[in-house]
């Protein structure tokens, strides 16, 4: 059902305008921007099955990769994970330890899932000092982050990466604004650091039928706008938890240090369909 879906590494789905040739880079100035692939629509009853079968496609297509999950602690990455386990297709798992710790009440979840299932997990710490001498400067050399410092930390697990790996994040299923499903520009200007640092990167919940599953459970009452009981009917032997970012006690680094973000632009930009 899904063999048409764009499955390639580092993907580009939007369109700047003023840029010639769909090119992936913002232009100055910043006029605006929209999601170029048809309009999502298609998904299936079956969100495990519409998971599983996205999987095997790319585990096919990519057989000769070795594949790194990063896994915050949230149900979104742990789905994947789940997803690759049980289809019993190697991984290694890979979490960021920020800042001395101060996500450690999130990322303990990461831990003990690879530990029950005996999954390689490397912890990778990033200092403050790290973070603001050398991890912001690329992240906005590289991938023109404007406002999300937790998107510009998760750069730094590329370092980490050999030339064979793909890394694949989770979470970037849809963000709302004014109830419409899109793309805050900081989540695909991971794509951008991909393509520019030549790394091979990867996520499935952006992917057509996923992102409508998660579109189709909006509900802006809930933190991340989402009613996320239709993941744990899916994947029952997955642990139920709390919504957290990780960056909760971080809210001080956010405040402090975001002027070192790219301020080419004022607004933070939303990826939608015309």
């Amino acid at each position: 059902m899904y063999r048409n879906i764009d499955l390639s590494l580092n993907r580009t789905y939007w369109k700047y305008e003023g840029n010639a040739c769909y090119h992936f880079m913002r232009p100055h100035p910043y006029k605006s921007v929209e999601a170029i692939k048809p309009k999502y629509q298609r998904c299936g009853t079956s969100f495990r099955k519409d998971m599983s079968d996205l999987v095997r496609i790319f585990k096919n297509r990519y057989q000769n990769c070795k594949y790194v999950i990063a896994l915050s602690g949230g149900i979104d990455s742990e789905l994947v994970a789940e997803t690759f386990y049980k289809l019993n297709i190697p991984f290694r798992a890979i979490t960021l330890r920020l800042f001395n710790g101060r996500n450690d009440y999130d990322i303990f979840r990461a831990y003990e899932y690879c530990k029950k299932r005996n999954i390689d997990l490397q912890i990778v710490n990033l200092s403050l000092d790290k973070f603001i001498t050398k991890v912001i400067p690329s992240a906005v050399e590289f991938g023109e982050f404007t406002h999300s410092l937790s998107q510009v930390a998760l750069t730094y697990l590329f370092s980490k990466m050999e030339p064979s790996d793909i890394l694949i994040f989770s979470g970037h299923n849809p963000d709302f604004r004014d109830g419409t499903a899109g793309w805050l520009e900081d989540s695909p200007n991971l794509v951008k650091y991909a393509k520019n640092t030549y790394r091979n990167f990867f996520t499935f919940t952006s992917l057509e039928p996923i992102f409508i599953h998660y579109a189709k459970n909006y509900d802006p009452s809930e933190l991340g706008d989402k009613n996320s009981a239709f993941i744990y009917e899916a994947y029952p032997e997955l642990t139920e938890r709390t919504k957290f970012t990780g960056w909760e006690d971080n809210l001080d680094i956010q405040r402090n240090y975001s002027h070192l973000l790219d301020q080419s632009v004022n607004e933070e930009i939303f990826i939608t369909w015309k």
